[in-house]
């Protein structure tokens, strides 16, 4: 299952008492391996160009792949009383389209107007921007989209004029008639949306015109960078060599904050004491850092960097909440669940702490806590598709799969876009074999992220399991032309090839899945498979027993052990692991059937037979625990009953290789029961299978037959 990653929402930020607001923001963040996340990231601006924000990477922004950005229009009740702020609001979005396109290659496209009724009670743009995303209002595609609310209201607290929600893909704007003054704060969002520094220089690209400015270098590279990046829906875009030279960008970024004087001389702490914009400004920069260690999964360095963030600004929520992050990420859950404990004491409504406590107690299997933290999370919001998705997952790591299903349907129908989700949902119709289901959910997956490693692994079983093996080949093989260190990849690829009788290529898939996973337990199975078939017994109980030793828990391993040993007549060892795999699984057929014969060489025929009836009252039709029974009974002299059993498996399948042997065992019970005709017939059946027949008994019967 493809967990989702923590996420972080911001809080209602107090009122600012300087001319320059407090910047709040969020943080974006994946866990690697697998799996995705939505959640809210906020970036608060004001019309006054002298002010300093530093907003993160959003998880919508566009790749190299959508040069075309559309962009929804929302207006709300107090703007219609303003005929003229439509077009106002259009033409303004056009002008600063035509500087991102000089730029940076990047156009933003209308696609026409809808309605919003905003809450009253809100007192700033924050609160209205909350309002809105609760109620689930998201973007279609977002990787080609944004929506741009505009509010008309009058009444809201003036610091605040513009904010960028980085989870919904949304930019809120207050309506102002200053044509500069509107087209500065769309142009400042928009920035945002694409990792621009703002910064207080007045030709500045968040502020003004976008030509020169001493920092302009540093915003337009970030905004390169956002474009080289390959965006994933949920996924933070950043190759690891473009995530360096952004951290490299953040870190200059910080230290011209700090040498700048006619900068510095701008962040002075207020008369109340209260937190200037130079400390926030550097505050938010540790962030930034934070989350760019995170992606690089050190995590240790960004719990300290989110350290420093709270030296500088003590009980910033959004800190606490990156640093229970990185903590968790550590290995340090429970500190994790400590830090979101104190958070929540501070805003118990903070869902997206109480989603990221859920996982955390997931982790330690608290599995009653975590849905109950899950369930107060949704009620909180609703529209929360992450913590509907998570929640599933606990529900999937239960068994409780039909469940699971309702959530992470749920989390679809709220977040259209949400790949995790049609992965896990595409698991859970494959689980239940229904594999048409499945396929579609893998197939809506694929469409959204085309690149995804799990999807492409995923939809391999998928075929592999549906007979399709070489099919499923072709789907492994994708996956390592673009991940060659997928080691899923190389072990399914293993798995399809054994499926194929491809033992060699099938060896050589395991053994590159060790090299970079020493510890996948799995490929030390497989490996030992292989070496199985090659009739290399030791080197197969080597891997077999490696893969035990790493917690490969699986009847099919205790199988192929008693099957090595069998071929080594290590009889006492071949009884005890086919003994295991009984214990493991009862309902295996084949278990007891190993288990029948290991008794059976070392002269155990009562408890062979015992172990043998219960192999083919689980599988009536197991020809092999057939014959093996008639074998013991013969060994028993129980003649008649052998006869019996020789004939039933003929019967299951009248063409089989062995029946050279199990044809000329009738006929000498035949024999012995002085039936020499029916005897004479089963001999010559044994012979024209190719089975040497005795030659003393050959010339008895037809001395009788005479």
């Amino acid at each position: 299952m493809i967990k989702l990653p923590e996420s972080r929402e911001a809080e209602a930020c107090p009122p600012a008492v300087s001319a320059v607001a407090r910047l709040i923001w969020m943080l974006l963040f994946i866990l690697t391996g697998g799996l995705g996340l939505v959640h809210p990231c906020y970036s608060r601006a004001i019309a006054d160009e002298n002010n300093a924000c530093f907003p993160v990477d959003l998880d919508l922004a566009a790749s190299y792949q959508h040069r075309e950005i559309r962009v929804n229009l929302l207006g709300d009740q107090d703007l219609s009383r303003r005929p003229e702020a439509a077009t106002e609001v259009e033409s303004a979005l056009r002008e600063v389209s035509a500087e991102f396109k000089r730029l940076f290659g990047l156009s933003f496209i209308p696609v026409g107007w809808s309605s919003w009724e905003t809450d009253k009670g809100s007192r700033n743009v924050q609160e209205l921007a909350e309002n809105l995303d609760r109620r689930g209002v998201q973007v279609k595609d977002r990787r080609a989209e944004i929506t741009m609310a505009v509010t008309g209201r009058s009444n809201l607290r003036p610091e605040y004029s513009g904010l960028t929600l980085f989870k919904s893909s949304m930019i809120i704007i207050v309506y102002t008639p200053d044509r500069v003054r509107l087209r500065r704060l769309i142009r400042h969002e928009l920035g945002h949306i694409f990792g621009a520094v703002h910064v207080p220089e007045s030709q500045s690209v968040m502020s003004c015109s976008g030509e020169g400015g001493h920092f302009d270098a540093y915003n337009q590279e970030i905004i390169n960078l956002t474009r080289e990046r390959s965006f994933e829906p949920f996924v933070f875009p950043y190759p690891p060599e473009i995530q360096a030279r952004a951290e490299r960008i953040y870190l200059k970024v910080r230290e011209n904050i700090k040498k700048v004087s006619h900068i510095r001389s701008l962040f002075s702490a207020s008369p109340s004491g209260e937190t200037g914009p130079e400390t926030q400004c550097l505050s938010d920069v540790f962030l930034m850092l934070a989350q760019l260690e995170l992606e690089q999964n050190d995590y240790e360095r960004a719990a300290g960097f989110c350290e420093e963030a709270l030296i500088l600004n003590p009980g910033d929520l959004e800190a606490m909440n990156l640093q229970a992050i990185s903590l968790r990420q550590a290995g340090r859950t429970q500190e994790a669940i400590h830090l979101y404990q104190l958070i929540l004491n501070i805003k118990p409504d903070f869902s997206e702490a109480l989603y990221n406590l859920g996982i955390a107690l997931g982790e330690l299997n608290r599995f009653d806590e975590a849905e109950k933290v899950y369930l107060r999370a949704i009620r909180l919001n609703p529209y929360l598709a992450q913590a509907h998705h998570n929640l599933g997952d606990l529900y999937f790591r239960q068994g409780r799969l039909d469940e699971a299903e309702e959530q992470f349907l749920k989390a679809i129908e709220l977040s259209p876009g949400y790949t995790s989700a049609y992965l896990n949902l595409g698991e859970i119709y494959r689980r239940k074999r229904d594999i048409a289901k499945a396929r579609e959910c893998v197939e809506k997956a694929l469409s959204l992220q085309p690149e995804s490693v799990q999807a492409r692994n995923l939809l391999g079983n998928i075929l592999r399991e549906s007979g399709k093996s070489t099919e499923a080949l072709n789907e492994y093989q994708q996956v390592l032309a673009r991940n060659p260190s997928s080691v899923q990849a190389y072990y399914n690829l293993g798995v399809s090839l054994t499926d194929l009788g491809r033992w060699e290529e099938a060896r050589q898939a395991f053994e590159q899945a060790v090299k970079i996973d020493i510890n996948m337990a799995e490929a030390y199975g497989g490996l030992g498979l292989c070496h199985l078939h090659r009739g290399e017994m030791d080197e197969a109980i080597k891997f077999l027993l490696k893969a035990r030793e790493l917690g490969f828990k699986n009847p099919a391993l205790s199988i192929n052990l008693s099957y090595a040993y069998m071929n080594i007549k290590d009889w006492q060892r071949a009884e005890e692991e086919a003994s295991r795999a009984v214990a493991d699984q009862p309902g295996l057929s084949l278990g007891y059937n190993n288990m029948g014969i290991a008794l059976a060489q070392q002269n155990k025929f009562e408890e062979a037979r015992i172990i043998l009836e219960k192999a083919l009252k689980v599988d009536p039709r197991d020809r092999e625990a057939v014959i093996n029974l008639a074998m013991v009974e013969l060994s028993l002299q129980n003649e008649e009953r052998a006869l019996e059993l020789f004939l039933r498996a003929l019967a299951l399948n009248p063409e089989d290789s062995q029946n050279g042997l199990i044809c000329n065992n009738i006929a000498v019970i035949y024999f012995h029961q002085e039936n020499y005709e029916l005897s004479w017939e089963f001999i010559q059946k044994a012979l024209k299978a190719g089975f040497k027949v005795d030659g003393t008994m050959l010339g008895s019967l037809i001395k009788k037959l005479k």
